[in-house]
């Protein structure tokens, strides 16, 4: 393990930097995980079968088609299993991101309903949180086979887009709007509600009144008992807490420990656990030491290190105990952090 003194060291040995750039994309699991990290198997022959109708896809909505209730404008991202489109509620005229989930891709025939079934729960509970920084679900529900969302449109940019070198934001912003998310969570946890997949590409940022948003609470939350039994994993394992990757019991500390490594990327540009494989990020999640804040950023007071320190313990218990918590401690680590630092 390199010096904790030696910024050399640290940044030689961090995980996965050889041969990537700070600024690329994290893997993602959006299959069965032991599909992801182990081979193919081979093809088991079966009996000949008439085929299947094909399953539709969520990503085919094109400008002015109509989907449901809803007019299309333009397509707004594009996921792994999720497009998000602005559109036109025709009920009221209302501004509306529609977001179209593909599980298809993901589930098994016999797991399939069950999970439609799942996130249309959840995201009916996770609906009724009415917090100015959570993005308001609005809808969800299935139409022609796709399960979509309408959530409200809310101007401004994911942080992701602030999250390599080059583009991030000054350190005080971030602290204190990480504070807010953190509040958000807070609220939620609260009420029963995990987010699951904190991330800056979850956050959306508006520049014009410095403003931060939380979406997809309700969206994550995939995974039942018979789904852990076949291993699988949805959302991005670089932001997850070493108990989501076990399968183990997810806490409002799991989100806690996204939001850790959240702000140690705004902050750093670059994620605190990096391999080039899912089994070895898995591994170094739940078993490294992430790379101290003051060895990527000298710059930065020593608080706002304990702060991520604090949220990435690998114990769930010697964490936060509730957002609320995590809150204050980065609000006190943005007053002690110079505001001219960029």
């Amino acid at each position: 393990m390199p010096d904790e003194s030696s910024r050399d060291g640290w940044l030689r040995n961090l995980s996965g930097m050889a041969g990537r750039k700070s600024g690329d994309p994290a893997p993602s699991i959006g299959k069965p995980l032991a599909m992801a990290i182990a081979e193919k198997p081979a093809s088991r022959k079966t009996p000949a079968a008439p085929a299947a109708a094909p399953r539709p896809r969520a990503n085919a909505l094109q400008p002015g088609q109509v989907f449901h209730h809803f007019k299309v404008q333009q397509e707004l991202g594009r996921g792994a299993t999720a497009t998000v489109y602005r559109a036109i509620d025709d009920r009221n005229g209302g501004t509306v991101a529609l977001k179209t989930l593909s599980l298809a891709d993901d589930w098994p025939d016999d797991l399939l309903d069950e999970a439609k079934l799942r996130l249309l729960r959840e995201a009916d509970a996770a609906g009724s949180l009415a917090h100015p920084d959570i993005v308001e679900i609005k809808e969800a529900g299935e139409h022609d086979g796709i399960v979509y969302l309408a959530m409200e449109y809310v101007e401004g940019v994911n942080l992701g887009m602030h999250a390599t070198e080059g583009r991030l934001l000054p350190p005080r912003l971030v602290a204190e709007m990480c504070a807010r998310v953190a509040d958000a969570l807070y609220f939620a946890h609260q009420r029963g509600i995990i987010h699951r997949d904190i991330k800056p590409a979850n956050i959306v940022f508006d520049q014009r009144n410095r403003r931060v948003r939380v979406m997809d609470f309700g969206v994550a939350r995939l995974v039942d008992s018979r789904a852990t039994r076949t291993g699988v994993i949805l959302g991005s394992p670089s932001y997850m807490a070493p108990e989501q990757l076990d399968a183990r019991p997810v806490t409002a500390q799991s989100d806690l420990f996204s939001l850790g490594v959240t702000v140690f990327q705004l902050l750093t540009g670059m994620l605190p656990f990096r391999s080039d494989s899912i089994p070895g990020l898995m591994q170094k999640i739940s078993g490294e030491p992430h790379p101290p804040l003051r060895v990527v950023r000298p710059d930065l007071p020593a608080s706002l290190s304990a702060v991520i320190d604090r949220a990435l313990e690998k114990d769930p218990e010697l964490r936060y105990r509730s957002g609320a918590e995590m809150a204050q401690a980065l609000r006190d680590a943005a007053r002690e952090t110079d505001p001219a630092l960029r």
